[in-house]
């Protein structure tokens, strides 16, 4: 486990980020994949701990992650990860769950990218930057789409992945278009997740925008954005042991399906999910049931 001997404590050594960038050839994929590694020091020593793998790692710029990593370790509080961007092939293609394309056919390549995820991006940098392999402090989030895959690859691969990010997650993802006969029941990473077994020392993160979109399917007032990530919420509330502790939910209030919200959004992720030593007060910032019955009833 880690301990806050992980952290340089003298605040006066500069800290920097260094990014590094990879190519890597996928013969899942079948293409040459882009991936930046962002490694965080202060003074001459390598103080990233643990590791974030994030989808979309085209967007780090917009995303401003190695200010907020340069900031976040300038606090002395937080195990900065190891940061791996992976930048998006087709996303329609290769972002979605498993196995399991939608009603239109999208996501048909999302089970190779998590075999490419598994079986060949976490090996070459875990023998490239020696870090060594813990699912418990090995992370893997993204924005919209990119936040289906990367709930969708931890859920389903605990021995390699103990947290999660999701950031206006696509959580829609269904399997029958709305003039098909389409019922909450369709919604694909749902049903898988209620058939999956989820590790005690699983965390997740799930933030939506009030104004991420403008659909209302139900017509209870709230966008659909909200009541998905609301419904995932209480789905895997009811799956985790640590749900009070390890299961956080974020509804940001004039939040936009964009970069701008969601580079706020990542910072306060990676607090909860690399905070040194874990907040046993984070209990109090989940969200209540009284909020949760608020925003359905709005």
């Amino acid at each position: 486990m880690l301990n806050e001997s992980d952290i340089i404590d003298n605040q006066e050594l500069p800290v920097k980020v260094k990014t590094e960038r990879l190519l890597i050839w996928s013969s899942w994929l079948q293409r040459q994949v882009t991936v930046d590694i962002l490694q965080t020091k202060k003074g001459k020593h390598l103080i990233s701990k643990g590791l974030l793998i994030i989808n979309d790692g085209q967007d780090l710029k917009e995303l401003e992650l190695a200010l907020s990593l340069k900031k976040l370790a300038a606090t002395g509080t937080i195990a900065v990860p190891l940061v791996i961007a992976v930048h998006a092939g087709i996303r329609k293609v290769e972002y979605g769950v498993a196995g399991i394309p939608d009603y239109m056919g999208r996501g048909a390549g999302a089970s190779h990218y998590e075999r490419f995820i598994i079986d060949e991006l976490l090996p070459h940098i875990y023998a490239v930057t020696n870090t060594p392999p813990n699912p418990r402090y090995t992370a893997i989030a993204g924005c919209s789409l990119g936040g289906l895959s990367a709930l969708d690859i931890a859920t389903s691969n605990p021995a390699h992945f103990g947290i999660a990010g999701v950031l206006s997650g696509s959580l829609w993802w269904r399997s029958k278009g709305y003039n098909h006969g389409y019922t909450e029941s369709d919604r694909i990473l749902f049903n898988k997740i209620k058939t999956l077994q989820i590790p005690s020392y699983f965390k997740c993160w799930l933030m939506a925008g009030t104004n991420d979109e403008t659909c209302d399917r139900n017509g209870n007032g709230v966008i659909d954005a909200v009541d998905d990530t609301l419904d995932m919420y209480d789905l895997l509330r009811s799956k985790m042991k640590n749900a009070g502790l390890n299961l956080q939910l974020q509804i940001v209030n004039g939040g936009t399906h964009h970069q701008s919200t969601w580079k706020k959004s990542y910072v306060d992720f990676i607090k909860f999910a690399f905070t040194l030593p874990y907040n046993p007060l984070q209990k109090k910032s989940g969200i209540s049931n009284q909020i949760l019955k608020k925003l359905r009833i709005q």
